[in-house]
């Protein structure tokens, strides 16, 4: 997922506002109902799909069109890479976390995921925001994860104004990185092999002295590391 201009984006809102197709596929079943019946009360939903396993969602995923996909953050990292790799660029894929522990955001971080949800205390309102902001180009998170990524940003101190040596690749798989590409994304813009793109992001995560893309980003617009307009 890029981040759109203002017109696209403005286009793509108004596009789908009401018109959202949703596949939530959480194991407890608890869970799935409550945030099906959630969704299904939205304006800005139009059909709502419910399954417990990856299997299945990955079956729905083949038969039917859905445009966004709420899944448990508790997944294994390869299972979630795996789904990914199967799913539409245009997909855009949230994650539920169950508790707002230090551990639990800073595996969700570590993800690549379009938008993060919190179980507790979740409501109409929350969701709505989040489908909204999804529709802007935007990554919604909760408040808690978002002051714990910060935190994680301050306690690393500034990227070294020298001494930081990007390549012109890995430049530009920073750039697409902050712009929201996934590794598949970055090697179509770039005209590279995906296992190229995947060395790329590898090597700025290293250099960076990052564990992870979201916090690697959050470090780029800090540091004004970003050298084009997104």
């Amino acid at each position: 997922m890029h981040t759109l201009e203002p017109t696209a984006r403005a286009f793509e809102f108004d596009r789908l506002y009401g018109q959202l197709r949703v596949l939530v596929a959480l194991e407890n079943s608890v869970a799935r109902w409550g945030v099906c019946s959630m969704l299904d009360a939205l304006p800005t939903v139009r059909a709502t799909t419910g399954c417990g396993t990856l299997q299945e969602a990955a079956a729905q995923l083949s038969e039917t069109s859905q445009d966004v996909l709420i899944l448990s953050a508790t997944l294994a990292d390869d299972e979630l890479a795996t789904l990914r790799e199967s799913c539409p660029d245009t997909l855009k894929v949230m994650l539920l976390l169950h508790h707002p522990s230090d551990e639990a955001l800073a595996r969700a971080a570590s993800q690549h995921v379009d938008g993060f949800l919190l179980e507790t205390g979740l409501t109409p309102e929350a969701l709505q925001d989040a489908l909204s902001r999804l529709l802007r180009g935007e990554m919604p998170m909760p408040d808690s994860m978002a002051r714990e990524l910060l935190s994680m940003v301050r306690r690393r101190g500034p990227a070294p104004a020298r001494g930081l040596f990007l390549t012109p690749r890995e430049q530009q798989a920073l750039d697409l990185l902050v712009a929201g590409c996934s590794n598949k994304q970055i090697a179509r813009r770039l005209g590279i092999s995906e296992h190229g793109a995947k060395r790329h992001v590898g090597n700025v995560l290293a250099k960076l002295n990052c564990p992870n893309r979201t916090l690697a980003v959050a470090m780029a617009l800090r540091d004004g590391l970003v050298t084009r307009e997104l």
